[in-house]
């Protein structure tokens, strides 16, 4: 799944790597794409007259343990949403499991998203999750 990410919008996907360390190894990722659909909510193949709707996507952001509380993850959410926002998007979408309280503070209280739903059982483990949006400028 990532390496579709990484081979179509690899603008989107974002390595965090420390600069005051000997060892530079990645600590932190954010992996984006865009969706592209038309009015009627269906994937548009462009010219059939309809405007489409750009929505960015965010597949996964994760920061290595030692390194969280550190703002590291809001700087690398941060980047992902300039560069979706400087693509011509009109929102962002990401999922996250309704027991990430973490995520959920990130992503609602400091960035902005809102929850538009809960998804049911939508993890192989079975967990449900909350699907947030970021509405652009």
């Amino acid at each position: 799944t990532y390496r579709y990410f990484l081979h179509r919008w690899p603008q989107l996907c974002i390595l965090a790597v420390p600069s005051d360390s000997k060892d530079r190894r990645p600590i932190g990722c954010v992996v984006c794409k865009i969706d592209v659909k038309g009015d009627e909510g269906h994937e548009s193949n462009g010219n059939n007259g309809i405007t489409p709707e750009y929505t960015g996507y965010i597949g996964m952001l994760a920061v290595e343990t030692s390194y969280r509380r550190s703002g590291i993850g809001t700087a690398l959410a941060l980047r992902a949403i300039h560069r979706i926002q400087q693509m011509g998007c009109q929102s962002i979408q990401l999922e996250t499991e309704v027991t990430n309280e973490g995520a959920q503070k990130l992503y609602e209280d400091r960035l902005g998203f809102i929850r538009e739903e809960m998804l049911v059982k939508y993890y192989l483990n079975w967990n449900n999750a909350y699907r947030l949006r970021l509405w652009l400028k």
